[in-house]
């Protein structure tokens, strides 16, 4: 990932949406640098989850995939973002900062 400074700050406001809402943009915004996961998987089991079909144990499966996956995607993101820079999750918002510590 080529992010420079100029990059910082939020790149997903996620305190108007749910958590669904937001794991799932965290997810496609890793996804779109590069983060590899079972992409029409992830597509099949989000529209499965706004759908009115409801199964109890298929929905927990589902959600519990997610969170792995999004704990998976943030790692990537830190994992490829330059020295100096990190992702930050903050009031269901997705931030990109400066590492105050890095310089010195």
């Amino acid at each position: 990932m080529n992010l420079t400074d100029a990059a910082t700050g939020c790149w997903i406001d996620g305190s108007h949406r749910s958590s669904l809402e937001f794991t799932a943009l965290v997810i496609e915004l890793a996804h779109d640098y590069g983060f590899e996961l079972e992409w029409d998987q992830f597509v099949a089991d989000m529209n499965w989850l706004e759908s009115d079909e409801v199964d109890d144990d298929r929905h927990f499966d589902i959600i519990d995939s997610l969170d792995w996956t999004y704990e998976d995607a943030l790692g990537y993101l830190n994992d490829n973002t330059r020295e100096g820079l990190y992702w930050e999750v903050e009031d269901q918002s997705l931030y990109l900062v400066e590492d105050a510590d890095a310089s010195q």
